[in-house]
This record gives C-alpha cells, sequence and structure tokens, in this order.
C-alpha cells in the first residue's frame, strides 16, 4: 500500500508513523498539583496564576499512548528542539461516522473520497498489517502533539512504518493546505433572497449581512 520500512537508525522524517506516543490530557479548570509538603491538591489554572509562583508547579496528568505521525520538516526534524506530531486514530471514530459503517468497497471509497475532498481536517491511512495497522485510520490535524527531538529519537524501535514517496506528497500537500487555510463565509456574495433559500436549509442561526438584510 502506501507504507514502507524504515530502519531504527534512519533519521526521523516527515510522514514516519510511532506507535505508544505520549497524549497528555488536562484541563485548567481542575488540576491535581503536588504542594510544597508533597501532598496532592486539586486547584485551577487560575489559582495558580493567582499565586505569582516563580518555580514550575508539580502537577499529576492522565498519559495515554497513542499512534501518531511526524508532521514536522525534515530540515527540523534533525536538528530542531522539538517535534510536532498528530494523531491517528481509527478512521470512523475519528471522522464522527462510527454511526453509519460502510457496508462494501463501494460505499467506503464514496466516504473516503467525500471527506478527504471535503474535510481537510482529516488525512486517511489504509490498514496494512504488515506494519501493524490493522484498521483503517485517519491524521486528526488539530491534535499536535510535541516531543521533544532526542526523546523521538530514543523512540525509534516505536516508529512503525513511513509514508512512501507518493503518499508524502500528498500528505505534505493536505498537511500544508489545512494550515494555511483561511475561514470565509460562502454566503458572504449572495442577495437577499438567494441568502434567505441558503439559510433555510440550516438549523443552526446564520448571520447576513448588511447587505442581506
Amino acid at each position: 500500500m502506501i507504507y514502507e520500512s524504515v530502519n531504527t537508525i534512519d533519521a526521523i522524517q516527515q510522514g514516519d508513523i510511532f506507535s505508544n506516543i505520549p497524549r497528555v490530557e488536562f484541563t485548567l479548570s481542575s488540576l491535581a498539583v503536588i504542594d510544597d509538603n508533597d501532598d496532592l491538591k486539586k486547584t485551577t489554572w487560575r489559582e495558580v496564576l493567582l499565586s505569582k509562583r516563580s518555580e514550575p508547579i508539580t502537577a499529576v496528568l492522565a498519559v495515554t499512548p497513542v499512534t501518531a505521525i511526524v508532521i514536522t520538516q525534515n530540515c527540523d526534524a534533525v536538528r530542531g528542539q522539538g517535534l510536532s506530531l498528530c494523531q491517528v486514530d481509527n478512521y470512523l471514530k475519528v471522522t464522527g461516522r462510527e454511526s453509519a459503517i460502510p457496508k462494501d468497497a463501494k460505499k467506503w471509497q464514496s466516504l473516503i473520497v467525500q471527506t478527504s475532498q471535503q474535510n481537510p481536517r482529516f488525512y486517511y491511512l489504509p490498514e496494512d498489517t504488515r506494519f501493524n495497522l490493522n484498521e483503517k485510520s485517519a491524521v486528526d490535524f488539530r491534535v499536535v502533539l510535541p516531543v521533544p527531538r532526542l526523546d523521538l529519537e530514543n523512540m525509534r524501535d516505536h516508529r512503525v512504518a513511513r509514508l512512501n514517496p507518493i503518499a508524502r506528497e500528498h500528505f505534505r500537500e493536505s498537511l500544508s493546505h489545512f494550515f494555511r487555510r483561511y475561514a470565509f463565509n460562502a454566503w458572504y456574495p449572495l442577495t437577499r433572497e438567494e441568502f434567505k433559500s441558503y439559510q433555510a436549509q440550516f438549523d443552526e442561526p446564520i448571520p447576513p449581512y448588511d447587505w442581506q438584510k
């Protein structure tokens, strides 16, 4: 398919897929920190800021091992202090389609192509059991995981595969498109009558521009 094997000693590149990357879970509204008496205390980030501590705090955070793919460019992956990866997860789960599982190849290809064209947030990764990628998955460009470069280099035995040259070209373009896109409202040039027709398609309110009121 779209993957190739990588030797453990090979340098890290954009498009390298790792297993067991730590994803840290926390919320600013509820933190468990260890105070100066080594006691566990529940607090919030705002309260921490109000205390005006000059030294770092020690907090207890949930850490989950996840699959992730390197998005840092190759030149930075060689010398940068930190690398960035995006989480990889089950395709139907990450795209919110768990309630409508495709029944055959025709419906799968329709879903994959349509999602790729309409939602740049996701990048499709097919299953390939040779690399222990055992289910259809997707990269979620919104979930970025920072890892120190030296730490990731020490985890190269957890690198399961690398995108092949064709896939890397598509991945690089998808990645750059997602982060450089500019949000705009498709309805801004509509006339008042056209806007009313457009607005009627949606349940949530859509604010009109002055010339559409």
